[in-house]
């Protein structure tokens, strides 16, 4: 191959390249490493999580048990200090994935994270089957690791920052904790 049929074969490789790579989910989302401030006058707090002694004890009564493998791995990343355990017969449940038909409008969530305050009380990660029914693994992936963040106390936040808690899942899901997120529980964990 000579010097001058080479650049061509290389400008061609370098745009099939870039054409393979998806876009990015949110057209101004920038990566960073630091925390992310919630939107919407949320906040992250601890005791408004689902963690009790350093740990999430969590019940399982969803069909979505790949998605909720799935997130319970993703965060428990090297660094990150919650446990996320199942539920055993000497604990405190703390968290129980449930599934439920729910409107299909656009403004009914696909999923949610249901906070009960009351002592001993168990928090839901809630499934809207009639939105996450026939989607994509990454599109219930995301979901579910998405309302794991809030069972630990994420925040929502906002598009303009690459981030698993985003408010709706983009067209190409984050389906784990990015380095805002990462950032986020290091803040509120240590």
């Amino acid at each position: 191959m000579t010097g001058t049929s080479a650049l061509p074969l290389a400008c061609a490789m370098f745009a099939a390249v870039l054409a393979a790579l998806p876009p990015p989910p949110a057209a101004a989302a920038t990566l960073t490493t630091a925390a992310a401030p919630c939107i919407n006058g949320e906040r992250e707090r601890r005791d408004e999580s689902a963690v009790d002694d350093g740990e999430i004890r969590w019940t399982d009564a969803t069909r979505y048990d790949g998605p909720r493998k799935h997130a319970l791995a993703v965060w428990q990343y090297t660094g990150s200090r919650i446990k996320l355990r199942p539920d055993a017969t000497t604990t405190v449940n703390d968290l129980e994935f449930v599934d439920y038909r729910g409107g299909s409008g656009p403004k009914d969530a696909v999923g949610s994270y249901v906070r009960d305050s009351r002592i001993a009380a168990t928090d839901l990660i809630r499934f809207n089957i009639t939105k996450v029914d026939g989607r994509s693994s990454d599109f219930q992936r995301s979901v579910a690791a998405h309302e794991v963040g809030h069972a630990l106390g994420l925040c929502h936040k906002s598009g303009k920052v690459l981030s698993l808690m985003w408010t709706e899942v983009s067209s190409l899901p984050i389906t784990e904790p990015q380095a805002a997120d990462k950032a986020n529980y290091s803040t509120l964990w240590g």
